[in-house]
C-alpha cells in the first residue's frame, strides 16, 4: 500500500459514472456488508479532495488503533510520518530476517528430493538423492593421496558417478544404496558430489547374496547373471601392482596359459593394496556386464575385496637367457633366473646379456659365481633395460647352487664331526628332495624332512626348519631342493637338525600318489600328498563321495569349483581318475575324523573339456 490511496486515477477518469456508482466494496468478507463508492468517500474523505489519506483513515478508526493489536501494527507500517520511518524500516528488516531463517530451517530439515539418474541434469546445483546398484568403485582414483572414492551407481534410467570425499564405509558391489549429494555440471559432464560418511545409505537387506558359481557356468549363459552379484574362483592372467587403481586382465579356469578351457575379462577397480601374482588362485565377488565397445562380457571386482585362496601362491616362473626377447610377457611377475653375479648385475654365462639387480643387499660374496636369483622382473628406464627387484618378492634370494652336494649321508654318519659343524656354525649347500608334503606356516618356522632320495631309495634324511617367508603354500612330496643351512643339535629330540638360511626349488615334485580304495583306510604317511583315486561320483545325504567301482568303499570328495567335471556331460556317470590332496578332517557330528580328497579335479591334457579317462568312452 502506498502512502496515500487513490481510488480513481487519471486512467480511470473516463469510466462511466453510473458504473462506478453501481460498484460495491466489500469491507469484511465474513460479513454480508457492502458499501458503494460514494459511501466510502463520505466516510473517509473528510477534506473532499477525492483521496483517502492515512490520517483520514486513522481518524475514523482512532479507537481501534489506540487499543493496540494488529490495527496498531498496520497503522505504524502505513504511517507516512517522518519520525516513524526508521521504526518502519527496522520492523520490515526484522520480518525479512525471520523469513530467511525460516526458509533456511526448512531447507535443513527437508529430505532431498529422490530423482531418477536420467533427470539429474534438471537439478543442477541442487542436493538430491538417487537410488541404485553399485557397479564399481575406485579409491583415490588419481593416486594423489586424496581421501576420495568414485562410485558408479546405476538405476533403471541410467548410470551416475558419485565423487565421495572423506567417505565412510563402502559396501560390496551389487549393493542397493541411496546416494545423496550436490548435482555438479562441468564441461557437459554431470555427477553427484558429497562430503562425509552420511552420503551413502543402505540396509543389511540391500546387500546381495553371492552364490558361488564357476567360470564355465557363466560362459554358458552370461545374460542370466546380469544385475546379480556372485562369487567366482579362478586364476589371474597377470601380476597386479598393489597401487594399481584400474587393471584389466583375464580370469581363467587353469593357472597355465593354453591349458585353460574358459577365461573371462576381469576389470579390477581400486588398488588391491598387495601384489597379486600371475597364475594366482583368487576368489572374488563380482558383477557382470556386456561391453559394447569391446564386444565382450566383463566381470567387475574391487581390489581390496579380492581374496587369495590359501596355499595357491604360485612359484616364480623360470626365465632364461635364450628367451630374452620374450621377457616382456613376464613383466611384473616373480621370476627365477640363473646367471653370474657381476657387481650389481646378473649376466648370461659365457654371453653378453645382462640384467640389473635391485634391493639385493650385499651380494659381494657371490661375485663371479653362478647363482639362482629370485625377484620381480621390471623394466627400468634409468637402467634402460630389465631389472630383477628383490624387495617386492617374498622369495627374494640369491644362492650359489653350483657347489650343492648331497651331504646328508656324510652329516648323519659322523656325529662327532657334525657336532663340530654345530659349534663352528658351519653352513652347507645341500641338495636333496622333500619327504612328505608340508603346508608352510605363516607365523613361524616350518619343519620339513629333507631326504637324499625319494622313497624307497632313501638312505638318509634330516629334519630341516625353514624360516617364515621362504616359501608359501605347500612343499610337495619328492620336490628337488637346494638349501643353504647350518647344523645344530636338538636336545629335545636328541638329534641333529638343519637350520635353513636360503632355499631354491630346482625341479618338479613327484607325480601324484596312486591310492586304491580297496586298500582300506589311508596310513599317516599317505596324508597331505597329491593323490589320485579312481572311482564313481555318488551322493548320499547331501554329501559327495568317490566310490570304488564294483565295491562299497568310498571316500568323501570336495570337487574343485572350477572342475572340468561340470563342463561336459561326457565326464559324468563314469569311473574316472580324480586328483586332489588327501587330507583328514574332523566331523563335528560323529566326533570322528574322516578322509577327504580335497580340491579334486580330472586331468584334461588336450584341453577339450573331457577328462583324459573319459576319452576312452
Amino acid at each position: 500500500m502506498t502512502e496515500s490511496t487513490q481510488l480513481e486515477d487519471s486512467d480511470s477518469a473516463s469510466t462511466d459514472e453510473d458504473e462506478i456508482n453501481a460498484a460495491t466494496i466489500v469491507l469484511n468478507p465474513n460479513q454480508e456488508t457492502s458499501m458503494d463508492v460514494d459511501s466510502v468517500f463520505e466516510t473517509y474523505d473528510s477534506n473532499t479532495d477525492g483521496k483517502i489519506n492515512h490520517s483520514e483513515y486513522v481518524a475514523v478508526h482512532k479507537d481501534e488503533v489506540e487499543s493496540g493489536g494488529i490495527s496498531a501494527v498496520i497503522d505504524r507500517l502505513l504511517d507516512d510520518s517522518p519520525e516513524l520511518r526508521g521504526q518502519r524500516l527496522w520492523v520490515m528488516f526484522a520480518l525479512s530476517v525471520l523469513l530467511v531463517a525460516a526458509m533456511n530451517a526448512y531447507a535443513m530439515v527437508r529430505e532431498p528430493e529422490m530423482v531418477d539418474i536420467e533427470d539429474l541434469v534438471q537439478h543442477k546445483n541442487e542436493v538430491v538423492s538417487v537410488e541404485g546398484i553399485i557397479l564399481s568403485w575406485v579409491e583415490d582414483p588419481y593416486s594423489s593421496g586424496e581421501d576420495r572414492v568414485n562410485l558408479i551407481i546405476e538405476d533403471e534410467t541410467g548410470v551416475a558417478q558419485l565423487r565421495w570425499y572423506r567417505h565412510g564405509e563402502i559396501p560390496m558391489i551389487g549393493t542397493k544404496v541411496v546416494a545423496t549429494g550436490d548435482v555438479i555440471e562441468y564441461e557437459g559432464r554431470i555427477w553427484l558430489q558429497a562430503l562425509g560418511g552420511g552420503a551413502l545409505q543402505w540396509d543389511a537387506s540391500d546387500i546381495p547374496e553371492t552364490p558361488e558359481i564357476g567360470i564355465s557356468t557363466i560362459a554358458a549363459n552370461p545374460e542370466a547373471y546380469v544385475g546379480e552379484a556372485f562369487t567366482i574362483t579362478g586364476y589371474i592372467s597377470k601380476s597386479v601392482n598393489p597401487d594399481s587403481t584400474f587393471t584389466s586382465l583375464d580370469l581363467r579356469d587353469h593357472p597355465v596359459y593354453g591349458s585353460h578351457e574358459h577365461q573371462m575379462n576381469m576389470i579390477i577397480h581400486s588398488a588391491p593394496n598387495r601384489w597379486l601374482e600371475s597364475g594366482q588362485k583368487v576368489q572374488v565377488n563380482a558383477v557382470i556386464e556386456y561391453s559394447q565397445k569391446f564386444l565382450q562380457w566383463t566381470i567387475h571386482v574391487e581390489g581390496p575385496e579380492i581374496q587369495i585362496v590359501p596355499g595357491s601362491t604360485p612359484e616364480p616362473a623360470t626365465i632364461g637367457w635364450t628367451n630374452y626377447q620374450t621377457w616382456s610377457y613376464s613383466s611384473g611377475s616373480k621370476v627365477t633366473i640363473s646367471g653370474v653375479i657381476n657387481g650389481d648385475e646378473i649376466t648370461e654365462p659365457n654371453g653378453d646379456l645382462k640384467a640389473c639387480l635391485l634391493n639385493a643387499g650385499d651380494i659381494s660374496n657371490y661375485e663371479g659365481k653362478e647363482v639362482q636369483f629370485v625377484g620381480r622382473l621390471i623394466w627400468s628406464t634409468s637402467y634402460a633395460g630389465w631389472c630383477i627387484d628383490a624387495s617386492s618378492s617374498e622369495n627374494s634370494d640369491v644362492i650359489d647352487i653350483s657347489g650343492a652336494e648331497n651331504l646328508l649321508s656324510q652329516i648323519a654318519s659322523n656325529p662327532s664331526e657334525t657336532y663340530g659343524y654345530d659349534v663352528n656354525e658351519t653352513s652347507f649347500l645341500i641338495s636333496g628332495v622333500v619327504s612328505g608334503s608340508t603346508l608352510m606356516s605363516e607365523n613361524g618356522d616350518t619343519k620339513i624332512i629333507i631326504a637324499d632320495a625319494v622313497y624307497p631309495n632313501t638312505l638318509a634324511k634330516m629334519d630341516a626348519y625353514i624360516p617364515v617367508g621362504q616359501h608359501f603354500g605347500w612343499l610337495e612330496e619328492g620336490q628337488p631342493i637346494v638349501v643353504n643351512a647350518t647344523v645344530s643339535w636338538n636336545s629335545l629330540t636328541s638329534e641333529f637338525q638343519l637350520n635353513v638360511i636360503d632355499m631354491v626349488l630346482t625341479g618338479n615334485p613327484s607325480p601324484p600318489n596312486s591310492y586304491d580304495l580297496a586298500d582300506g583306510a589311508p596310513a599317516f604317511y599317505d596324508l597331505n600328498k597329491i593323490t589320485s583315486i579312481t572311482g564313481n561320483i555318488v551322493t548320499e545325504d547331501n554329501q559327495t563321495y568317490l566310490q570304488k567301482e564294483g565295491g562299497s568303499q568310498k571316500i568323501r570328495i570336495n570337487i574343485d569349483s572350477n572342475s572340468i567335471y561340470y563342463t561336459n556331460d561326457a565326464n559324468q556317470n563314469k569311473t574316472l581318475k580324480w586328483i586332489g590332496r588327501l587330507i583328514e578332517i574332523p566331523d563335528d557330528e560323529t566326533l570322528a575324523h574322516v578322509y577327504v580328497l580335497d580340491e579334486a579335479d580330472l586331468t584334461d591334457d588336450d584341453g577339450n573339456g573331457i577328462a583324459d579317462d573319459a576319452e576312452d568312452f
